[in-house]
């Protein structure tokens, strides 16, 4: 027993960063700091990784707060989304291909109409701007901006269409 010797008390864990592995991603690595200094710049040099704050403890467990950093708004916005989805039954939500990151509610009918007027866009504008580009009378600057301008349209709005399609 060590009765005229005072105790050294161990210092507190205040902070911790987590983060998943980078070859495993069934594995999640988590380290704790003293300092919140040194935390926020482990969570800022992985982007991948979260970093948070001790708000309390008990014999059971310990709740900790977010700190808010690339990667923990990442996980809030993707756990919003989560939540959006199981609320709103009856309704498709997903990501488009025209905006990336653009979450939008709409009911398939309003999505087989997008896709059926990318197809007419497809054919209509594209077809019209090619023509316009065959005509003789206009100068071949023009006739071949026409025509690249129809070639380009065609392939984004059939390159969305596939990507809308795999949704």
């Amino acid at each position: 027993m060590n009765f005229g010797k005072k105790q050294e008390k161990k210092p507190t864990i205040v902070y911790k960063v987590d983060w998943i592995g980078k070859e495993d991603p069934n594995i999640m690595f988590s380290k704790t700091f003293i300092n919140g200094k040194e935390a926020l710049e482990m969570a800022k040099s992985n982007s991948e990784s979260v970093a948070y704050k001790m708000e309390k403890s008990d014999k059971d467990t310990i709740a900790w707060k977010m700190i808010p950093t690339v990667g923990s708004k990442e996980i809030v916005r993707s756990t919003k989304l989560k939540r959006k989805i199981r609320e709103n039954k009856g309704f498709t939500t997903f990501f488009n291909a025209d905006g990336i990151g653009e979450v939008t509610e709409t009911t398939t009918t309003e999505y087989r109409q997008n896709q059926k007027s990318r197809i007419l866009s497809t054919v209509v504008i594209s077809s019209a701007l090619i023509y316009a580009g065959t005509r003789k009378e206009l100068q071949p600057v023009v006739r071949y901006s026409f025509i690249g301008l129809g070639i380009l349209n065609a392939l984004f709005n059939i390159h969305k269409y596939n990507l809308n399609n795999k949704i």
